[in-house]
């Protein structure tokens, strides 16, 4: 099988199986916002957004190091496998400890139920994070075919046990609903971590180990990475965390809607990088010339799936939002109200730009200059708590949102021009112009026909209008010859 089929096959399944579990958590956020309403929303959104903003740190890039390492050093992954788990539970039980422990001493939680909300999200992202390590190795191996079946059975658990909680059993009880809600999220990480279990111990041998002198090397090669993550996460979840305690709880309810969107369609980038990362870092500690040809590929592939998610959901933002949250979260400009439609159709711009980004920041990771993404994620943090402490008084999660964006533009900026400087490559933009001419005649279609179709379906009418739109951009992808026969030829090759 040639490596572009490994890729992309690769990546398909993952972006199949993503495609199911963003549906069913979109299905979640409609459950959630219905049974919660604005404020409330607000607040399960903050345990989210205040708990994620720190528990990157458990994660400590271990998760992309693994996939590097293994790919170095495939005779050992039973080793390296075992030594990250265990890096990976005391890492995490060290900064779990810490945040629970902020979360109530925070004056701003006091007589509230954010704390031991905390305390539940907490334990599901241990269990997670530790899941996410032992699916490493179906990375590494090219089989995420079977993480995507896994995190789709999860999914499914966690909206069921919602479904239950909202509808059933705390129907009348929002107070204990509210706590359910969260151990969802736990329940469903259980099972992902007994079913992961079950299919990697096929590959290889799972258990903890300790070696001292690996643990103290994975240390050294994650903390510049993990600490970089941190900063990255930092600008990227402190927005909610301001405008929760700026704004109250109903503004960053209305933010959350949109933020929940972008985080969906952020793991596509992202899922694609994992599955390019251990032949990038194959290529170039081979000096391959073939690496360039890898980036150029790269590149072109995430601007053509990120840009019509910008466009169509620029175009659809009121009923998406409407589709999947309740009427009191979409705009009525003419009363002066700023709703989730508005929010979605600014952070999207950040998709795009961010989907770019992670192709720099994994090549810096595949040259070992992982280092280099501290000092860019740093400044890029200031920048953004800067922009957000300036904005969000004045305009609210509006300013937040374009906050994000310019921080994302920022990134780019610095990592592209880093990673430049450490590896030879020119990134031709002869296919993107293609894919721009694509997007744009979709974007027309979709213009024109979004009257009639609303008009006649209402907001389902946006699921007709997504149809039509991804058909039309497919027939223009290979019209104006973006997508050739040659290039499916050239995947589907052995």
């Amino acid at each position: 099988m040639t490596v572009a089929r490994k890729i992309l096959s690769n990546t398909a399944a993952q972006v199949v199986g993503k495609g199911f579990t963003a549906v069913l958590s979109l299905v979640g956020v409609k459950i959630i916002t219905y049974y919660l309403g604005q404020g409330s929303y607000g607040q399960y959104s903050y345990v989210y957004e205040f708990f994620a903003l720190f528990a990157i740190l458990a994660d400590f890039g271990l998760f992309t190091i693994a996939v590097r390492e293994m790919s170095n050093d495939e005779k050992n992954i039973p080793k390296i496998l075992g030594n990250v788990l265990t890096l990976r539970l005391i890492i995490g039980l060290i900064v779990f400890t810490g945040i629970v422990t902020t979360g109530f001493l925070i004056p701003t939680h006091h007589d509230t139920q954010i704390p031991y909300a905390i305390m539940i999200a907490a334990l599901a992202s241990l269990i997670g994070l530790t899941n996410g390590i032992i699916t490493s190795v179906l990375q590494e191996k090219y089989k995420m075919q079977y993480d995507a079946i896994i995190k789709i059975v999860g999914k499914s658990v966690q909206i069921g046990y919602m479904l239950l909680a909202v509808f059933v059993f705390f129907a009348n009880d929002k107070h204990m609903g509210f706590y359910h809600l969260f151990w969802a999220g736990v329940v469903s990480s259980l099972v992902m971590l007994f079913l992961s279990v079950m299919v990697v111990s096929k590959y290889t041998t799972i258990k903890f180990r300790f070696d001292k002198d690996l643990i103290k090397s994975l240390l050294k090669k994650a903390a510049p990475y993990g600490l970089a993550l941190f900063l990255s996460n930092l600008y990227f979840r402190i927005d909610g965390v301001l405008i929760y305690n700026m704004k109250g709880p109903t503004e960053e309810g209305l933010y959350a809607v949109a933020v929940r969107m972008r985080e969906a369609l952020a793991l596509l980038p992202l899922f694609f990088m994992n599955s390019v990362l251990p032949t990038l870092t194959k290529y170039i500690k081979e000096k391959r010339e073939s690496y360039k040809k890898v980036l150029q590929y790269t590149f072109d592939f995430q601007f053509m799936l990120s840009l019509p998610f910008l466009v169509g959901g620029f175009l659809l933002a009121t009923p998406l939002i409407y589709l999947i949250s309740t009427p009191e979260y979409v705009s009525n400009i003419s009363a002066g109200i700023y709703g989730s439609d508005i929010a979605l159709q600014i952070v999207l711009f950040s998709f795009v730009i961010g989907s770019l980004n992670i192709i720099f920041n994994y090549t810096l990771i595949a040259i070992g200059k992982q280092s280099k993404l501290l000092w860019i994620n740093g400044a890029c943090a200031i920048f953004n708590l800067t922009a957000n402490l300036m904005f969000i008084p004045t305009y609210g999660f509006r300013g937040a949102a374009v906050a994000t964006v310019a921080s994302e533009a920022l990134v780019f900026i610095l990592v592209f021009t880093t990673a430049k400087r450490y590896l030879p490559f020119k990134i031709s933009l002869d296919r993107s112009i293609k894919v721009l001419i694509s997007v744009l005649l979709m974007g027309i279609v979709v213009w024109l026909l979004k009257a009639p179709i609303l008009g006649s379906l209402s907001e389902y009418g946006a699921l007709v209008l997504v149809l039509i739109g991804a058909i039309v951009y497919g027939g223009s992808l290979f019209a104006t010859k973006a997508i050739t026969k040659d290039l499916f030829k050239m995947v589907a090759r052995k």
